[in-house]
């Protein structure tokens, strides 16, 4: 079995393709299922500190959407609904009133803009110190969601490299290894688990990576993490399922048995 936990829809801002499209590439490529984790972001990435005032109802669409595919293809692949909520620190009210979203079955947390600055994707980076910065306030963010104890999994540990490896620059994430290790602890204390994400994997040109690589998983895995699911970030139809079984190939050296499913936010493991 294999399930692809992070995909996107048009109902996500940063995707265009609709659900049936993907669900339709999935089933041709023989997965078992897939989790639609669109964005709720809470900050704006483009206007640093500015609440997203309808980022729920935004997020809203992909509910109604849900339905309509699991009718059209629920015999033939299992369609989980998911959530990918962004800056919860930056705004945890909401990030409660969010994450008891009626018919859940798994949210993902993410930080994709550091308090007071603009989304990784869109921020100038000049230099290797600048990069070191934002790997340390990255973690503390991330270890302040993890406090929170709002999600179920946190999305690709790593994330800025995504970026910051565009204009020449990598951050080897176990320089914060004192950090991670924090991070992880709390993470093992409350029953959650991290995402490994293969988005890196497309990239063309460029070096191909997982987030996070194997070094961390090794790390996760030592700190008595057993929650690990796999996803594509898929925002193409195109790219649903991609590398899954790489990834899987890198649980399996990282000492992991098994990956995650999340069914009414609660877990499901299945061997590797």
């Amino acid at each position: 079995m294999r399930f692809d936990m992070h995909v996107h829809s048009s109902a996500s801002g940063d995707c265009s393709t609709e659900m049936e499209e993907t669900v339709q590439e999935a089933v041709l490529q023989g997965l078992s299922g897939l989790c639609f984790t669109d964005h709720c972001d809470l900050i704006s990435g483009v206007t640093p500190g500015k609440r997203v005032k309808d980022c729920y109802t935004d997020w809203a669409k992909s509910y109604r959407a849900i339905e309509r595919v699991r009718t059209i293809w629920g015999d033939r692949i299992e369609i989980l609904h998911g959530m990918e909520l962004a800056e919860m620190v930056q705004d945890p009210e909401r990030a409660r009133e969010c994450a008891a979203a009626p018919g859940l079955d798994f949210l993902l947390g993410s930080v994709h803009a550091l308090t007071g600055k603009l989304d990784f994707f869109y921020l100038d980076i000049e230099d290797q110190a600048a990069c070191h910065q934002l790997a340390d306030l990255y973690l503390d963010e991330n270890i302040g969601m993890a406090e929170l104890n709002l999600m179920d999994v946190i999305a690709h540990v790593g994330y800025f490299n995504r970026y910051i490896s565009k204009k020449g620059f990598w951050i080897d994430m176990m320089e914060y290894e004192e950090k991670l290790r924090h991070l992880f602890g709390i993470l093992v204390q409350n029953g959650r688990g991290i995402e490994l994400n293969t988005s890196g994997m497309r990239r063309d040109p460029g070096p191909h990576f997982t987030i996070p690589d194997l070094p961390v998983l090794r790390l996760f895995r030592e700190c008595g993490g057993e929650i690990v699911t796999t996803g594509s970030d898929a925002h193409m139809a195109k790219h649903v399922g991609s590398h899954l079984a790489e990834a899987e190939e890198l649980l399996r050296a990282a000492g992991f048995r098994y990956t995650t499913v999340f069914r009414q936010r609660k877990p499901t493991f299945i061997p590797l």
